[in-house]
């Protein structure tokens, strides 16, 4: 068990450990990690209660993608931009404290208006104050780490995010089912409020370091594999986030309460961060290509079977199965494509990867509200399957481990 801990933890003797000042990014970020969880369960269960103007006429499940796409498309379209931005300026902080307080000051609004439309709105400014603050993360996350840690740091600052975004689904199906969505969106706000006071006082500014380019500079004629690993996990995030969509016709067709509902969308996502930190660990000792093959390949059949599901235990397993699969590519995924940037301009080199991730999110809310509603309701599942299969193939064919392995 000790050597577990150390494993997870480190020491300050141990070269292996991480900084204070990694657990005090990571700590200080899952208050706003929870409320993110809260708002996305929240809002494609919110817009049925809410008036609109333009989109009576339009599919409920397609109001719940428009709801996730508009969100993912300003984030994907903005996160280039933000990263060259906090390269450039060589700060990360100032971005962070930026984000966390549009998070704050939109849960406020988001319990203020009735209006589909205002919403759309409201989700599309968040979707950029996110990509604000996402390249600020990964670079920091990056400076608090080092080659042979990077895994493991990514592993477990991904599981404390996970945690609280898994967390926030049950909290605002409680709290929703018992009280009301109003009150759920203000413990958003004071969720958000709080994250940015622990950033602010306790988080210093990270730069990178001289060593980190040194040792990475060797992998950066590899820069192609940026594409495959951005097309590997945009195909993960169309998989995962196609649910979305399906969140009110799921409701009416297993006779679910909310509350069931949350516990399936946090099953991924507690499932995920069980085993996101091992899998960094692993990932640093044994390589990072055949755990992300791997994982690929586990999440072709249980895609598929989320169009299948029968039953909201059936629903809860395979979401519960998605976390793991997730958890064997997003964490040896991130660290490859940290490694490959040598070290320097993290911010706007890794925001390719992080903006495909935020395009898959906004892409399978889309896909899955127009083909279940126009054609099938199997149908988008069947396509993220087939989308798994060929980045399955590119990664095995194209992917190659750094030198050290």
């Amino acid at each position: 068990m000790e050597k577990v801990v150390s494993e997870l933890f480190g020491t300050d003797q141990n070269p292996q450990s991480l900084s204070v000042q990694f657990y005090a990014l990571s700590i200080s970020k899952l208050f706003k990690d929870i409320g993110t969880g809260m708002l996305a369960f929240l809002l494609p269960l919110y817009i049925i209660h809410l008036h609109s103007s333009n989109f009576d006429a339009v599919p409920l499940i397609v109001k719940a993608g428009v709801i996730a796409t508009v969100f993912g498309l300003s984030n994907a379209l903005s996160q280039p931009f933000m990263g060259r931005f906090t390269d450039k300026l060589n700060q990360r902080k100032p971005f962070l404290l930026v984000g966390l307080a549009a998070f704050t000051i939109l849960s406020v609004l988001y319990a203020n208006t009735r209006s589909f439309e205002i919403v759309v709105i409201l989700r599309m400014v968040q979707g950029v104050s996110v990509a604000v603050m996402v390249p600020a993360i990964i670079s920091m996350v990056t400076h608090l780490s080092t080659s042979h840690t990077r895994g493991k740091a990514i592993g477990l600052y991904s599981s404390i995010r996970g945690l609280g975004f898994g967390s926030g689904s049950i909290i605002g199906g409680f709290i929703v089912d018992h009280y009301s969505f109003t009150l759920a969106f203000y413990l958003c706000a004071f969720l958000g409020l709080l994250s940015t006071l622990l950033i602010y006082f306790f988080v210093d500014e990270t730069y990178g370091s001289a060593n980190d380019k040194k040792q990475l500079s060797k992998t950066q004629k590899d820069n192609y594999q940026f594409t495959i690993l951005a097309i590997a996990i945009f195909a993960m995030m169309v998989g995962i986030m196609v649910i979305f969509a399906f969140l009110p016709e799921y409701e009416s067709r297993l006779n679910a309460t909310k509350l069931s509902l949350s516990i399936a969308v946090s099953a991924y996502v507690l499932i995920r961060v069980i085993f996101q930190a091992p899998i960094g660990i692993l990932s640093d000792k044994f390589g990072r290509k055949n755990i992300l093959a791997l994982g690929l390949l586990i999440n072709i059949p249980i895609i598929i079977g989320l169009g299948q599901v029968e039953g909201i235990g059936m629903l809860i397993a395979l979401r519960a199965a998605q976390g793991m699969s997730m958890a064997a590519v997003e964490t040896p995924l991130m660290a490859l494509a940290v490694e490959l940037t040598g070290g320097s301009s993290v911010g706007s080199k890794v925001s390719i990867i992080t903006a495909s991730q935020a395009a898959g999110m906004a892409i399978g809310p889309l896909l899955g509200g127009f083909l279940g509603a126009y054609v099938s309701f199997e149908t988008p599942f069947n396509i993220c399957g087939i989308m798994m299969l060929l980045s399955f193939f590119l990664v095995l064919l194209k992917i190659k481990e750094p030198a050290k392995y």
